[in-house]
């Protein structure tokens, strides 16, 4: 999951420190996987649901760069539960992802 910077101050101001649940990967600061795994997955929950990244927020919708247009990842089992309404209002927040990491304008 690729983090912005409002991400990675929201889990610094927690506690945690960036080198442990963040690392470059591919051109972006992303969260670290443990075990393939997310880093802040404990006991299979979201430890840091309420304050977790705008891309987790966001999931399972994902956007596709060839169409220019937000989709459901295929790979998501819970797919099938995503309202048309609730894919617009996490398609805003796919798009502000990638204008705070500069691939959208």
């Amino acid at each position: 999951m690729i983090l912005t910077e409002e991400d990675i101050r929201r889990l610094e101001s927690l506690g945690y420190e960036r080198e442990d649940f963040s690392e470059f990967r591919d051109g972006f600061i992303r969260l670290k996987n443990v075990d393939g795994r997310c880093f802040f997955l404990k006991d299979g929950k979201c430890s840091i649901y309420e304050y977790r990244p705008l891309g987790c927020r966001a999931y399972p919708v994902i956007f596709d760069l060839s169409s220019g247009k937000c989709t459901l990842d295929e790979l998501c089992p819970a797919r099938q539960t995503v309202s048309e309404e609730e894919l617009e209002e996490k398609c805003r927040l796919v798009k502000r992802v990638l204008k705070d990491i500069g691939i959208l304008t």
